[in-house]
């Protein structure tokens, strides 16, 4: 899902007052206020507390191609390495899929059933409830950075 942010008149004239390097400061920290709302959005439908804790958000600017990546969901924050466990840890990032999109009825090679899990609608929900939110979050975290660099060029 991709979401754009345009149509405020206003905030794109002031950012283009301001230039590159500080309007791409101000929508970096906007981009990183709505990926918070709308990861709480997300845990708050999350029934399962340790699929909650695989919930979490990553916002990365490539530089070298123009590109900002702002992602927010189930398995998405910083990439660690994998810790061998003696036993199942529930859900955790490496199998956080199987709770949000469910599995099919699965067996052991040797017929033994293992059952399926249904989908999870939390990560769907969730953004729908938290998007507006979002949005208004973003759009005041943008227009406090804007006074913000403002206030530090008239110094």
């Amino acid at each position: 899902m991709t979401e754009f942010l345009t149509g405020d008149k206003q905030l794109d004239r002031n950012l283009k007052i301001l230039g590159d390097k500080v309007a791409q400061k101000a929508v970096g920290s906007g981009i990183r206020a709505g990926l918070g709302e709308v990861r709480k959005g997300i845990r708050a439908n999350t029934d399962n507390v340790s699929a909650r804790a695989t919930i979490a958000a990553r916002f990365k600017r490539r530089r070298k191609q123009g590109q900002t990546v702002a992602k927010v969901g189930a398995g998405v924050g910083k990439r660690k390495e994998h810790s061998p466990t003696g036993g199942g840890v529930g859900i955790s990032k490496q199998n956080a899929h199987w709770y949000f999109m469910g599995t099919k009825a699965r067996t052991t090679r040797s017929g033994a059933n293992r059952g399926q899990m249904p989908a999870s609608p939390a990560v769907a929900f969730g953004f729908i409830q938290s998007s507006g939110a979002a949005m208004i979050k973003m759009r005041l975290k943008i227009a406090a950075m804007i006074e913000k660099e403002a206030k530090k060029l008239k110094q």
